[in-house]
């Protein structure tokens, strides 16, 4: 028995081991065949009486049959074993997402699914927290006459004025010198500004709520893809790769 965490565990280890050694072995088949073959060179003298001189030899080191089923074949028998062992559990392996609060919001949810929600719900996640809020500073609050999502912010009322113009007096007139004035001016009301503002944002306090779901969602499908991941499979009987490579490779053995 192996749980499936288990299987995933040394699945992508046994892959790349498999896929080294596939690469080595195609190198020396390409680039080694010497080790393949055996040469036997010899001379033969035309005197009489002469014997047979050896003057090269190479010997067979291994040969291709004992390569493949030996060496690569046990390697990847063992990596589509497991890998095959992993897709027979995540058709097995189910857990309930469960909220916090007990909640059951979905049933029987396969490891591979919840794998893909854990993701998708941190892309949604990432979607809210980029959500524009309402300015609390405008005392926004919903207006039912503009329908659903509509906030009206709280009146602003301004004074509009206008520049007059006005005599300053800077000192009075005397038998010496003349009066000494200067123009200025002022601002004087001359009427008010109302100002009405609407805006379909949310609040920062819906957007806080929202979040705050994605977190607790997340959290129940760590949990329940955990909880799916324990499952157990009975791995003696989910071994296809020697049979696989026994089909291949037969006319090579035979």
């Amino acid at each position: 028995m192996a749980k499936l965490h288990e299987l995933l565990a040394v699945e992508s280890n046994l892959s790349s081991q498999a896929n080294k050694t596939r690469g080595e072995l195609i190198d020396t088949f390409h680039k080694k065949r010497h080790l393949f073959e055996e040469k036997l060179v010899t001379f033969q003298a035309n005197t009489e009486g002469s014997t047979s001189v050896t003057e090269a030899r190479s010997d067979i080191q291994t040969t291709v049959a004992k390569e493949v089923v030996d060496w690569f074949g046990k390697i990847l028998a063992k990596a589509l074993d497991v890998s095959h062992q992993v897709d027979v559990a995540n058709t097995q392996a189910q857990a309930d997402i469960v909220l916090e609060d007990g909640t059951v919001l979905l049933k029987s949810v396969p490891a591979t699914s919840l794998l893909q929600l854990e993701k998708r719900m941190k892309e949604v996640q990432e979607l809210v927290t980029a959500l524009p809020t309402l300015d609390p500073a405008k005392g926004f609050s919903p207006d039912t006459n503009k329908g659903k999502g509509i906030y009206q912010a709280r009146p602003v009322v301004k004074t509009r004025t206008q520049k007059k113009p006005y005599v300053l007096e800077l000192a009075p007139a005397t038998d010496k010198h003349p009066r000494q004035t200067q123009v200025m001016t002022e601002d004087v009301p001359i009427g008010t500004i109302s100002e009405q503002e609407w805006s379909a944002l949310t609040t920062p306090v819906v957007k806080s709520e929202i979040l705050d779901r994605c977190d607790i969602l997340i959290r129940a499908i760590r949990k329940a893809r955990a909880k799916a991941n324990e499952t157990e499979l009975a791995t003696d009987g989910n071994r296809v790769g020697r049979q696989l490579l026994d089909y291949i490779f037969k006319p090579l053995v035979a």
